[in-house]
């Protein structure tokens, strides 16, 4: 399914991946950070309750509950978190991921937190590649 740039900018070009994150899921998120605070890891917030980031120096990664994810997410990366991670890379542009691409998108969505998913299913796994539109910041 073909979606318009949300912002009808013109000025985007090149996808310039700005940081790859690995997702997970997690059935008791109070315990994932309890577990992973005492490890050392730095707690970033997201503003949602089923949504944790995990941040060590300048890594990291995100765990999620299974009813987030099935929120929103399509089927298949639900299905694929069940197994393993998905990576979710931030991007400058969706719009010039898109050609770029050699593997199927599976959906795309214009989320309430303020970004535009590109759900892709990859050769080397589940991608999720996303550009913030200026709304409410995530720390996905």
């Amino acid at each position: 399914m073909a979606y318009a740039d949300p912002l009808k900018t013109s000025a985007r070009k090149t996808p310039h991946p700005q940081r790859v994150t690995p997702l997970y899921l997690v059935d008791d998120l109070i315990s994932a950070r309890r577990r992973y605070a005492a490890l050392g890891f730095d707690i970033v917030e997201t503003g949602d309750p089923e949504l944790l980031g995990l941040r060590a120096g300048e890594t990291g990664f995100i765990v999620a509950t299974p009813h987030h994810a099935r929120k929103t997410m399509p089927q298949r990366f639900f299905e694929g978190l069940q197994t393993g991670p998905v990576l979710y890379v931030w991007v400058e542009s969706v719009d010039a991921v898109r050609p770029n691409l050699a593997d199927p998108v599976i959906d795309e969505r214009v989320t309430d937190y303020g970004t535009w998913e590109l759900f892709v299913e990859s050769r080397v796994g589940l991608v999720i590649f996303a550009e913030r539109l200026g709304g409410p910041k995530t720390h996905h």
